[in-house]
């Protein structure tokens, strides 16, 4: 009686503290959240800050330095259409390199183009066509320098905290993660990094409303809550 007593009794306790961890298996959110903050957002040897990102260097197809990078132009999935440049070393001023269409190659702290001096200058009016495409329907098109410090909302008008930094990755390719400052309630001066492309992206001035769903925020809130 006592062996079938205690094996009961180990039962009950082992289920009550199973119950919480199946319950949270089951939110794949939660196990991104896990995954994407396993190791220190900031201190992630696969990603890069985009403060870092944003000082990359220019280069031509012989590795010489062109200019710099001013600004970043991703879609909502991270993916980069521009970068906006000054390519100041052949006087052409600032241009709206469009990613793909330039074959562009990113590596650490560079980019670089496929072409010499004198071919970049015969499609400059292709880049300055791609300046006004930029600056036109920008619907899809999110500014990095304009991210960092913007407001996240919930869909239900929850202010939850701002985005800290954008995390690319170590190649600089791609937009990965948004690191949330989180400040909400009980919760405060916690920084979470979540998919980029977890978020919607309305442009609101010199920022963005970053917008999450309302069961992605209380997801997030919970995750912050237990760091």
């Amino acid at each position: 009686m006592k062996i079938l007593s205690l094996a009961i009794t180990l039962i009950l306790v082992t289920g009550l503290y199973s119950l919480p961890l199946k319950a949270q298996g089951l939110n794949p959110y939660f196990e991104t959240l896990a995954e994407y903050n396993r190791i220190k957002p900031m201190q992630n040897p696969q990603w890069e800050r985009s403060r870092d990102t944003l000082k990359s260097d220019i280069l031509d197809r012989k590795n010489k330095t062109l200019g710099e990078v001013h600004d970043i132009v991703v879609t909502p999935n991270g993916t980069i259409q521009f970068l906006d440049a000054e390519l100041d070393r052949i006087q052409l001023g600032e241009v709206a390199l469009n990613y793909r269409k330039l074959n562009i190659g990113a590596s650490e702290r560079s980019y670089k183009l496929g072409y010499d001096d004198d071919q970049i200058k015969e499609v400059f009016a292709d880049l300055l066509a791609d300046i006004e495409t930029a600056a036109g329907d920008d619907s899809d098109m999110i500014s990095i320098d304009k991210l960092v410090g913007s407001d996240v909302h919930s869909d239900d008008g929850r202010r939850i905290g701002k985005i800290e930094e954008v995390m690319f990755t170590n190649s600089g390719d791609r937009a990965e993660a948004l690191i949330v400052r989180v400040n909400y309630k009980t919760v405060r001066g916690e920084s979470v990094a979540i998919p980029f492309s977890s978020a919607d992206y309305k442009g609101d001035g010199s920022r963005y409303d970053v917008m999450l769903a309302d069961d992605q925020t209380d997801t997030l809130l919970e995750f912050a809550d237990k760091l």
